[in-house]
């Protein structure tokens, strides 16, 4: 004779009685869990002004990678985006992942002409000049 089994499922409630949103492990049922994100923890400042601006050096080659195996044609007017430049360093910014980045304005040339940049650049990325 075949036996009929009845499962109870029980929902978890939070310490008011109210329902709360569970998740199943592998072998276990997990209840209320913690928010990722913000929980009210402090934090610091999101910028930080440097002031005089700091001379770094940028690496294009390693900030910019370029496709593996291409084969491209020789452009002399076009952008040298393969050397290391010199760069200000005038803000530190921190993500929401807690890496630090670093606002960089520097010069790219193109022929014998070169155009002014200013984007935030990982800190790892930035050396600092030295004289």
């Amino acid at each position: 004779m075949r036996q009929r089994i009845t499962i109870s499922r029980a929902f978890p409630t939070s310490q008011r009685g109210q329902p709360v949103a569970s998740c199943r492990t592998y072998d276990r049922t997990v209840g209320e869990l913690q928010s990722i994100g913000y929980n009210g923890q402090p934090v610091q400042q999101v910028f930080r002004r440097v002031d005089p601006p700091v001379t770094v050096l940028v690496d294009l080659a390693a900030l910019f990678p370029r496709e593996p195996h291409r084969a491209g044609g020789y452009n002399p007017v076009g952008l040298q985006m393969h050397s290391v430049v010199e760069g200000r360093l005038t803000c530190w910014g921190i993500c929401e992942q807690g890496y630090w980045w670093g606002l960089v304005t520097y010069e790219i040339a193109y022929g014998a002409r070169c155009k002014s940049v200013t984007h935030w650049i990982p800190a790892w990325m930035l050396k600092r000049k030295t004289d």
